[in-house]
């Protein structure tokens, strides 16, 4: 029996009232089904009187049925309202068999759900998880907020034998009270919580959650709501908002509008200049209303609605309604540590998974987002990360092993992790890049550690794009820190943004631009892109971590010409910091030849814990392709090369005069040699393993017609020096021939020993020749100290059969040294004299003569005589 009673008059229109149903006419008929015929009030185990609503339903599949009543004039605003009923459940509750009650329901039975558009409040055993405590929720579409936890475990304290008594009052400044009691009236908890949220809510309803084996289960009675009631004689109110786009809402009204109100002119945003583009009606008391322009995001917009009336002519003007939306921008949500190599495990699963962080105030709901890699694209499932929250992402298989360690989401297909590294993205339902990261087995650092078993960890989330300065190798015990805040959590500045690190063309109208961390706006700033004095025409990524990019240009690239690409505008990274390295030569490519690249220093016998490095100059007028490049190590012994090992793996640029040096440990080799040049140093996968003492290395193009080559050995190197580990050889002059000893000299102490990328510091170029015999200098001081160190003698001859012989005396007419004898010179040579004798010693200051004869094709003799002075410090 259905009834409401007038106790006493508040206000005019307004009154306190109750609806009370104990069913004992025999019927639900005022009860809206889900489903017709899964309810029915019977005598069946009655829990109060001779009949109890009871569900029926013989269901040979697991169902959810639902029930409810209309409350319609119930205003929880205008005062308190209290709910009571009986209630029994007679199976243990769990994820798949549970009860709640609707208190406040704007969706009627059939729509109503925890995870569908219900706005209400909602009382209940596991409505959402597990543990078999009662707790009141507030429903807001798929979002569940807990208001109390009533802390009583159902299937403990309550059983399924007998029925208990729940009342639940709500104050109207949004106090609530929930109390239980046994059937005799023992009071077994009452809980509190606070919640001013209200919705208008005119429907009542049970929801009832069960397996196949476990329905006809619930039984339910002696309902009464008690509260503020009164007829409707007001306009339509708008009840609630959702944010449907990042440029439309759905609007909840607590009553049908009139529909030719209903119109894009009523509506505007932020001001009367956007007003809505279209209104499209969802059913009865939802509206989705489009504009053309975005909302403001993070913050609160104004929807003013001109004009609203009800069908009865009840009507209001001009009402504001201020909403707030949130939508995940870039670096919003962030990977915030990898476990790639789990096995074997520390203390962890030995099983992959990813770490994500929420780095703002709002939570972010999570469905349709994608996590993507070379060869997956996994969407998320429906799923909200809260302000700050972390979440575990792992193999949908793998989620048990994880959720003692935090909240854990499945996917059906995780993304496979290799050892070595690789890129994996996270973009949101629409598509759009959030965050991703590269990540690499050199993060280890420590090879204690890189044998598996321990996660990488960013340390500094406020820089989620400062790339591998900002992750490390976890520092935990257990291996890593899946659902906590990271063990190496701290402050990691990002207070720089070097910039353009390559441009290759692709042909002669696409050129391919490479910057050192991913530019997340350059699409929006292409005018501060030119190249040739001119505004570039498009540009794409190439690359999801939008740090390489497709640029096309206007005019064709024409070979052999030197190009400039230059950034004019602000361009700023993630963190905010200014572009630094703003420009960058290149041009289009030629196939190498010949003696177009040459070897000019080596770094064959490193200190302890350093690498090797090899470093080329470019004597040719052409654009020569560094990965069309490639050395081998020769055998000489036994006539054997080894594989072949590729300058670069990326498409780079050798500029005409331009130097470029190769290692595996970039970043050792600049601090290890302070008169490097940082820019053409470039880090290799593998280089030759050369000996320290001796060996021999031929540079090849891709079609292996032979470039260069060099027989290295440590004779080659300033005799004097103590020790030849971690001084580098370099060549004498950047066009010398590299296969002859004489042309290659240790670098100076006063460089650091080596200047890999930078002018070789003993470099003693020859002035323009204008007679036969030229040489570097007049004098010279062998100190290694890289100035004057050493004679070169330049000779330029006519024909090409020429041979040379080149011996110093002192002073006195003392044989010294023989630097050159009968050497096969050509029409060009270069001759070296260091300074010492022919025992290796060096001489002592004085004046010493050089005797040079030359023997020309035509079978003519001639001679020099020419004086060095050799100043010993």
């Amino acid at each position: 029996m259905k009834k409401v009673i007038l106790l006493a008059l508040l206000m005019p229109y307004a009154a306190f009232g109750q609806i009370v149903e104990n069913f004992e006419p025999g019927n639900a008929n005022n009860w809206i089904q889900s489903t017709q015929g899964r309810w029915k009030a019977d005598s069946v185990s009655a829990i109060s009187g001779k009949y109890s609503l009871h569900h029926i339903f013989d269901n040979p599949n697991a169902g959810t049925d639902k029930i409810g009543i209309p409350i319609k004039n119930l205003h929880p605003t205008l005062g308190s309202v209290k709910w009571s009923f009986l209630v029994r459940h007679g199976y243990d509750p769990s994820s798949s068999n549970n009860w709640s009650v609707f208190l406040l329901s704007n969706a009627d039975p059939v729509t109503m759900s925890p995870d569908g558009v219900t706005n209400g409040f909602a009382l209940g055993v596991n409505l959402t998880g597990y543990d078999d405590t009662l707790r009141l929720w507030k429903v807001k579409g798929n979002v569940l907020t807990k208001v109390i936890n009533c802390r009583l475990n159902w299937q403990t304290e309550i059983g399924i034998a007998v029925a208990s008594k729940i009342i639940v009052e709500r104050s109207q400044e949004g106090n609530w009270t929930v109390s239980v009691y046994r059937i005799n009236g023992n009071l077994i908890r009452t809980s509190t919580g606070t919640d001013n949220e209200i919705f208008v809510a005119p429907w009542f309803g049970i929801y009832y959650r069960y397996s196949s084996a476990c329905d006809r289960l619930l039984w339910f009675d002696d309902l009464k709501i008690e509260g503020i009631f009164f007829e409707d004689n007001e306009a339509p109110v708008i009840s609630g908002w959702k944010i449907s786009g990042k440029s439309s809402l759905e609007i909840t009204l607590n009553e049908e509008p009139a529909a030719d109100l209903m119109v894009p002119e009523n509506f505007s945003l932020n001001s009367d200049q956007f007003n809505a583009v279209s209104v499209v009606r969802i059913n009865a008391l939802n509206y989705r209303i489009e504009f053309s322009n975005a909302f403001i995001n993070k913050s609160i917009n104004k929807l003013v609605i001109n004009k609203l009336c009800d069908n009865s002519g009840n009507c209001t003007q001009n009402i504001p309604v201020p909403f707030s939306v949130v939508w995940a921008e870039q670096g919003d949500v962030i990977i915030s540590e990898i476990m790639a190599d789990p096995l074997p495990e520390v203390s962890l699963p030995g099983k992959e998974y990813l770490e994500i962080t929420n780095r703002t105030e709002y939570s972010i709901n999570l469905k349709n987002w994608r996590f993507s890699s070379e060869a997956s694209n996994t969407p998320f499932p429906d799923v909200t990360i809260q302000p700050s929250g972390i979440i575990i992402i792992s193999s949908t298989q793998d989620t048990t092993l994880f959720k003692k360690f935090g909240k854990v989401i499945g996917l059906k297909q995780f993304p496979s992790l290799t050892d070595d590294g690789k890129i994996i993205c996270l973009s949101d339902s629409s598509g759009n890049f959030i965050h991703g990261v590269e990540y690499s087995s050199a993060w280890y650092r420590d090879e204690l550690k890189a044998g598996g078993g321990w996660s990488f960890e960013m340390i500094d989330t406020h820089y989620p794009f400062n790339t591998d300065r900002n992750w490390t190798v976890s520092l935990s015990k257990k291996g890593g820190t899946p659902g906590l805040v990271n063990s190496v959590a701290g402050s990691n500045t990002d207070n720089s943004f070097y910039g353009v690190e390559n441009v290759f063309p692709e042909d002669s109208i696409n050129i391919i631009v490479k910057f050192s961390e991913p530019v997340l706006d350059l699409d929006e700033k292409i005018k501060t892109i030119r190249i040739g004095g001119k505004d570039v025409l498009d540009l794409y990524p190439v690359d999801p971590l939008f740090r390489v990019f497709s640029v096309k240009v206007q005019d064709a690239l024409i070979p052999g010409e030197v190009c400039t690409l230059d950034i004019t505008g602000d361009l700023r990274d993630f963190a905010g910091n200014t572009i630094q390295q703003r420009d960058f030569t290149f041009g289009l490519t030629e196939k190498s030849g010949p003696g177009d690249i040459l070897f000019n220093e080596l770094l064959f016998n490193p200190l302890p814990g350093d690498q090797d490095y090899i470093e080329f100059y470019n004597p040719s007028s052409k654009v020569i392709d560094a990965s069309r490049l490639q050395l081998v190590l020769v055998n000489d012994a036994l006539g054997d090369t080894s594989q072949t090992y590729q300058i670069s793996g990326e498409k780079r640029c050798i500029m005409p005069g331009t130097y470029y040096a190769i290692t595996i440990d970039k970043n050792a080799a600049i601090a290890r040699y302070f008169s490097s040049d940082t820019k053409v140093i470039f880090e290799t996968e593998s280089l030759p393993a050369m000996n320290d003492d001796k060996g021999h290395l031929v540079l090849y193009n891709r079609e292996l017609d032979k470039i260069d080559q060099v027989l290295y050995n440590e004779k080659m190197h300033f005799s004097l020096l103590s020790s030849f580990e971690g001084v580098a050889l370099e060549k004498t002059g950047t066009q010398n021939k590299s296969e002859e000893a004489m042309n290659w000299h240790s670098a100076s102490e006063s460089c650091g020993w080596g200047t890999p990328g930078a002018p070789n510091s003993i470099l003693a170029e020859l002035q323009p020749l204008s007679s036969k015999v030229v040489f570097s200098s007049t004098k010279i001081s062998p100190d290694n100290d890289g100035f004057e160190d050493f004679l070169e003698i330049g000779l330029s001859l006519k024909g090409s059969g020429n041979v040379v012989s080149a011996t110093v005396f002192d002073e006195t007419g003392n044989y010294v040294k023989k630097i050159a004898d009968n050497l096969f010179a050509g029409s060009e040579a270069t001759l070296t004299w260091d300074g010492t004798a022919s025992d290796g010693e060096l001489v002592s200051t004085g004046i010493y003569i050089l005797f040079i004869t030359l023997y020309d094709d035509n079978g003519k003799t001639e001679k020099w005589k020419k004086v060095c002075t050799v100043i010993r410090k």
